[in-house]
């Protein structure tokens, strides 16, 4: 082998594709595509303005989760702090006492907010949700016992429980698809709080006027679908295994809702048994195959059953509460209008009675009386 050849051969060594590199054909041809690809899904007008590149900065020595936590820590003594002059613990007493309508009460709701912003994990702020819950269907039940005035304010603060019922329900779903232990546990004491919202709503809906009966039906819907997405789970754990959800359990839990819709049912019936007559049957009749399915252990046929009663017993307490107010305003145009003698009675009746004056004695026998 000559030099010649040598030389050859050492160039076509250097200039071979090393590690099975690709040819400059390829990548020119594929680099091309890509960047055509990028310049149609970009906008080559866009420039970075300052404040992107003073993020960009920030990011670098300060991460996000750095920020939240000094958000968070800013927030909690600027709490303190207003906490402190703005009278102490009393002051905080009179924030969490606030009634809709009163000054307080909306530094109560931007203290419960900041709650909320600072909460560190969702556990957390599942308990902070209960607990506003309970405080606005609480300042539900006072609003409703005071006058009109105060029962206006009423749909306002069910607005805001809604609020806190579907975040409740929001994070049952999400403890769903996360499928953690503690599944059934949390469902059972949604169900069990959701049956002591709906007992607190039917009492104050019956001393409210017509024109919150509206909202009140519809906090109504949401405490049931939030009633039966917490069964749908219990059922769902029961069926796979979960020793936190025996068919015990789930039985009870059933018949609960069984038993509330008949009371319902009874009660509706009993205002005007005649109206109502027609759809208490499919109630009814919707109640037994319920009952039924339960006791074949067909859960989930039993849910949907279930729904349709709920649907039912609204409708036939809608109609039961539309005749019963149709019977008041009959009633109130049956009486027959004072005449004008009992008018006249009346007035003699509620007039003042007059005092009767005493004359004073005659000055000569007061005289007279006294010599004797």
């Amino acid at each position: 082998m000559n030099n010649s050849e040598l030389r050859k051969i050492l160039s076509a060594v250097k200039n071979e594709r090393r590690g099975g590199a690709p040819h400059e054909a390829w990548v020119k041809q594929n680099r091309d595509i890509l960047m055509m690809q990028v310049r149609n899904t970009t906008d080559l007008n866009a420039r970075p303005v300052l404040g992107d590149y003073m993020r960009h900065f920030f990011s670098i020595f300060v991460p996000a989760e750095s920020l939240a936590m000094c958000g968070r820590a800013i927030g909690i003594f600027a709490l303190v702090i207003g906490t402190v002059f703005g009278g102490g613990l009393l002051s905080a007493q009179a924030y969490r006492d606030a009634a809709p309508g009163d000054m307080m009460y909306k530094m109560k709701l931007a203290v419960e907010s900041t709650q909320m912003f600072l909460a560190p994990n969702d556990d957390y702020r599942t308990r902070l949700h209960t607990e506003f819950a309970d405080r606005r269907l609480d300042e539900v039940a006072k609003l409703a016992e005071g006058p009109a005035e105060r029962q206006k304010l009423v749909p306002g603060v069910l607005a805001a429980f809604d609020q806190e019922v579907a975040a409740l329900q929001i994070g049952l779903d999400k403890l769903r698809a996360d499928d953690p232990q503690d599944v059934a546990e949390t469902a059972k004491l949604m169900e069990r709080k959701m049956a002591v919202y709906e007992g607190i709503l039917d009492k104050a809906g019956a001393a409210l006027p017509a024109a919150s009966q509206l909202a009140v039906a519809r906090t109504r819907d949401l405490v049931d679908n939030a009633t039966v997405a917490a069964m749908t789970a219990i059922v769902e754990k029961h069926l796979a295994g979960d020793l936190n959800a025996p068919r015990s359990v789930v039985d009870n839990k059933f018949e609960d809702r069984i038993q509330q819709a008949e009371d319902k049912l009874d009660t509706a019936a009993a205002k005007d048994g005649q109206s109502v007559a027609p759809k208490t049957s499919q109630a009814k009749a919707a109640i037994a195959e319920a009952k039924e399915l339960v006791k074949e252990q067909q859960y989930q046929a039993a849910l949907s059953k279930i729904v349709e009663v709920a649907k039912l017993t609204k409708e036939v307490e809608a109609d039961a509460a539309a005749s019963d107010a149709a019977s008041d305003a009959k009633t109130d145009a049956a009486q027959p209008a004072p005449s004008a003698e009992n008018r006249t009675e009346d007035l003699n009746i509620n007039a003042p009675t007059p005092v009767p004056t005493i004359s004073p004695a005659p000055a000569d026998d007061a005289a007279g009386s006294g010599s004797r």
